[in-house]
């Protein structure tokens, strides 16, 4: 059965939208003023803080998700939970520095997840006969 849907590669495009969300929040209160000034406003909106946030978190569900399914082990899924409570901290219950913190490294754990995703599979036997890899 011929797939569509190259996980490797959605790992891998998980891991940098994640690492891009972390720079995007540790870097923002820094360039804040900045940022305007150079025609890149919209990246201190947060707006595209929400983009990066929601398009980071569906990529690793989905990707996650496939993984913990196709070879059964959690590990991968176990470190998304973490970073999901550190992003969800970040959105509800801290601000200021403790905010830029939980986000960065609610962002670095998504990457981590993924990363930690394609070992498993690399690893996996499952994996290789179906040409996933």
């Amino acid at each position: 059965m011929k797939r569509y849907f190259n996980h490797e590669l959605a790992d891998t495009t998980g891991a940098c939208l994640s690492v891009t969300c972390a720079i995007h929040c540790l870097a923002m209160p820094l360039l804040v003023a900045v940022l305007p000034l150079i025609g890149l406003g919209f990246l201190a909106n947060e707006r595209a803080e929400l983009v990066l946030i929601s398009g980071a978190i569906a990529l690793a569900i989905g990707s996650l998700a496939w993984g913990v399914r196709h070879h059964r082990r959690w590990r991968a899924l176990l470190i998304l939970i973490v970073a999901l409570v550190f992003i969800a901290t970040a959105r509800t219950a801290v601000e200021g520095t403790f905010e830029v913190v939980f986000y960065s490294a609610g962002g670095i754990l998504l990457a981590s997840a993924h990363l930690v995703n394609r070992y498993l599979c690399k690893t996996c036997p499952a994996c290789e006969p179906e040409g996933v890899n």
